[in-house]
């Protein structure tokens, strides 16, 4: 049996799906581009004042109907062994994207993330293999701001291979970032057959999003280029503090997207995501790592998986400022319900999500490992019974020598490579080193090697003059 973690009934499931539904026809959602004003309206929508679009129950359902199903929908990546399906729910790391700081893994000081920062995090999560979806994990602080996305976008794709997901500013970003891609590729019909990159889409709550993003949503439409789409709203504050209340303004926001990608673009793929998140009502901090975040991804992650579309959720971001206790049990708290529910889980940042550890990465990926032998299928049958083995070696024997534990063992107990597990002498004499200081001395020797150029020096080149002629325009 597959485990799984529920915190809504299908009844309820079914009553937040409702309310959000009638939120969108009676509330509406602020959508500030004509071009999605009038192919809502043609559709059945009614205009509100204030850009707001009131959208019927029956045109979102067409939505969804014209949306991919999970099962239809890949994350390419630049070789077909780096795709990442979401046919078969085996829990993966996606980078989150846009920190701006580091723990700089030298000095141990934070500072501005740089480009350079960006180049080797992008490199070490190449090498890891629990992350599926690569990323922008910082955005580099020394480049104009209005253009930073051009950079990360130049940044990654020359140093991986994987899926990428980034930040898309309006139509003019989506077409650069494709115009990179396709150069990467070697030619924009090879892209386009196997699109290697996603954009996020945010939405602005309560129930609107800004021009640009609404633009950007359009545009990779029109690509077919996959659409993260997410509704970040903060309890209390952009939504009802109530969890509830939350999840259906929430799931509307994603809903109201999702409608004008598949009324304009039918069949753009669209992966459900959300950041709602909780707040400290006595500092006025975001909270990425407490109780209501877990109860909220797992709860959001069951309406976008019964609709039948793929889940990406967050759930490694954490509110700790190092990789310390606090940060551990953040992680397997909020990573630990959420991997049960949501097929990618973005991660590998803390300070909720602006800074990034280097050796945190490390880290993330030896939990992400546990964590999909938690999420495991858990067999009850003739082969897993073993009730001949346990016959064979009879009342008083023992397991450790028999050929069943010798050919199953490897399969059967999850071994870890960076977590500790010997004893107190064997660990002392190893240097008594705790999980930050063995994550940080295996990222150091991973900077240490010389990377292998993954781009010809002129296609990097020309994935630069795409960047520096934005930086001429929007600049």
């Amino acid at each position: 049996m597959k485990p799984e973690v529920r915190f809504l009934s299908p009844e309820e499931l079914e009553r937040l799906h409702r309310a959000a539904l009638d939120l969108l026809d009676r509330v509406g959602m602020r959508l500030p581009a004509q071009k999605a004003q009038e192919g809502l309206v043609r559709a059945g929508a009614r205009l509100g004042g204030g850009d707001v679009v009131r959208i019927p129950p029956e045109l979102v359902e067409e939505a969804l109907a014209k949306a991919p199903r999970r099962e239809e929908v890949v994350l390419h990546g630049r070789r077909p062994e780096d795709d990442f399906s979401f046919v078969d729910h085996r829990p993966a790391l996606a980078c989150m994207t846009m920190a701006t700081s580091v723990i700089d893994p030298f000095s141990g000081k934070k500072r501005p993330a740089d480009n350079d920062d960006l180049a080797r995090l992008t490199r070490l999560a190449d090498q890891l293999d629990r992350v599926a979806v690569n990323g922008g994990l910082v955005t580099p602080q020394e480049v104009p701001g209005a253009i930073n996305d051009w950079y990360t976008w130049a940044t990654t794709l020359k140093h991986t291979t994987k899926p990428i997901t980034g930040g898309v500013y309006g139509a003019r970003g989506v077409e650069d970032a494709v115009e990179m891609a396709s150069l990467a590729c070697g030619s924009r019909e090879r892209f386009l057959e196997r699109p290697f990159i996603s954009g996020w889409v945010l939405t602005l709550p309560p129930l609107g999003i800004d021009r640009a993003s609404l633009e950007a949503l359009m545009e990779l439409g029109r690509f077919k280029i996959p659409a993260v789409v997410s509704s970040g709203p903060i309890l209390g504050t952009t939504s009802p503090v109530t969890l509830a209340g939350t999840m259906a303004q929430a799931h509307a926001e994603i809903l109201a997207c999702l409608t004008v990608s598949q009324t304009l673009h039918p069949g753009a793929p669209v992966i459900y995501t959300s950041f709602a998140r909780g707040m400290d009502m006595k500092s006025g901090a975001v909270s990425m790592a407490c109780p209501e975040f877990a109860v909220l991804k797992v709860g959001l992650a069951q309406l976008g998986r019964s609709l039948g579309l793929p889940v990406r959720m967050p759930a490694m971001l954490r509110d700790a400022k190092r990789l310390d206790a606090q940060a551990g049990f953040e992680t397997g708290m909020v990573a630990g319900l959420t991997c049960l529910a949501a097929d990618l889980m973005d991660g590998m940042q803390l300070d909720m999500d602006l800074v990034v550890d280097y050796p945190d990465l490390l880290f993330c990926d030896e939990a992400m490992a546990a964590l999909r032998r938690l999420a495991r299928p858990l067999a009850v049958d003739r082969d897993s019974l073993a009730l001949e083995i346990i016959e064979e070696v009879g009342p008083g024997g023992s397991f450790l020598t028999h050929r069943h534990t010798f050919n199953l063992f490897r399969t059967e107990l999850w071994q870890p490579g960076l977590f500790e597990r010997r004893n107190w002498q064997s660990w002392e004499a190893e240097g008594a080193k705790e999980i930050h200081r063995v994550c940080l001395e295996r990222v150091r020797e991973m900077l240490a090697k010389k990377p292998e150029p993954l781009l010809p020096p002129e296609v990097e080149a020309a994935i630069d003059q795409v960047v520096e002629r934005a930086r001429a325009d929007i600049s």
